[in-house]
């Protein structure tokens, strides 16, 4: 590929590193398998020692960053492989989340019968300890090859999968969320890490709220010199959807968040919200999902190419991410794998469309 024909995504501030046109990337998570979770149990019973279940993760991310470069995915992540759930990784290592007293509690408001036990809110939120993500993260970048990321659940979602008992304030408690968060984010940067997504699925369920979740976003990545990006979808738990909102709902408000890149799902929804970036203009590059997580069947590349030429519509080649829709944990490891090459596959058919491979 000629020099003219690569493009960077990286913020303008920071060190530039060349991507094809059309980049391909992940939302976060990968494949869980099985067997890591009879390991966390033979850990907690002291069958395995503590090293024996660390040894096990390292294998796990390792098989992870495998598929994600076999499948040619050009920006990867470790998987989320280590984290227990994108939540409980972030709040049980937080100070004023109780898990003993967990109560069962709706996962968004499309389906009440979908609970998880979420952890009672019984003090004033605060940094205790490490989340250890700027370990995992040079764990990542010492395997990888291909372009890295590490995907950080954001305050809104860890403050709505709890049960508050002490603030009564939603606002209050995800500020303080966002400060400890931020803590985190300075030393993945401090790590190397240049490229951080901030994931908010609930974001679409309370619209009336984005003036301060927006400004509470800009507080968690203040002063955090890397690429930031922004994941919002419509919730995906066991593969179903759970927020009955739609994007077009936090528009224009979402384009006031301090990210340089926005991504959202589309292949679910048949590309409805593409539209909202010809009424609303803006600057910052868009993840395009085009892969439907929530689906059994594998896309073909041809599909894709068609989800990517539907958004080519609104959206400039420069300015363009693709992504599948959401995080693939809920899924087989062959599903995930066939449907990231399949993404990859159908990218490269409108790069040469483009002139551009």
């Amino acid at each position: 590929m000629s020099t003219k024909k690569r493009i960077s995504l990286l913020a303008p501030k920071l060190h530039r590193h060349d991507l094809p046109l059309l980049p391909t990337s992940v939302i976060g998570s990968y494949s869980f398998p099985k067997w890591l979770d009879q390991v966390r149990v033979l850990g907690a019973n002291g069958t395995l020692t503590a090293g024996e279940v660390e040894e096990a993760h390292d294998n796990a991310v390792k098989s992870v960053i495998k598929d994600q470069e076999m499948a040619g995915v050009d920006v990867i992540t470790d998987g989320e492989i280590r984290r227990e759930t994108m939540v409980y990784f972030f709040s049980k290592r937080i100070h004023g989340f109780d898990f003993e007293h967990a109560k069962m509690h709706p996962i968004g408001n499309l389906d009440p019968s979908i609970q998880m036990p979420d952890p009672v809110i019984y003090d004033k939120v605060r940094w205790k300890e490490s989340l250890n993500m700027d370990v995992h993260f040079r764990f990542l970048k010492e395997y990888a090859v291909a372009r890295t990321k590490v995907c950080v659940t954001g305050p809104h979602m860890l403050a709505k999968r709890a049960t508050d008992e002490y603030y009564k304030d939603d606002k209050a408690l995800v500020f303080d969320l966002a400060e400890i968060l931020n803590k985190e984010l300075r030393g993945l940067v401090a790590a190397g890490c240049d490229f951080i997504q901030i994931d908010e699925p609930v974001w679409v369920g309370y619209p009336q709220d984005m003036p301060w979740l927006v400004e509470s976003f800009n507080r968690l990545v203040a002063g955090v010199d890397a690429k930031i990006g922004l994941h919002v979808c419509y919730g995906n738990y066991q593969l179903k959807k759970l927020f009955k909102g739609q994007y077009a709902e936090l528009f224009p408000a979402i384009l006031d968040a301090n990210a340089d890149q926005i991504c959202l799902e589309f292949a679910v929804s048949d590309g409805v919200g593409l539209e909202l970036f010809r009424q609303y203009k803006t600057d910052k590059e868009v993840g395009v999902g085009v892969i439907d997580v929530k689906s059994k069947e594998v896309e073909t590349p041809e599909i894709v190419a068609a989800r990517i030429r539907q958004a080519l519509k609104y959206i400039p080649a420069e300015r363009m991410c693709i992504v599948p829709d959401c995080g693939m944990k809920f899924m087989p490891r062959a599903r995930a794998y066939g449907k990231l090459k399949a993404m990859v596959a159908g990218t490269r058919i409108v790069r040469r469309e483009l002139g551009a491979e």
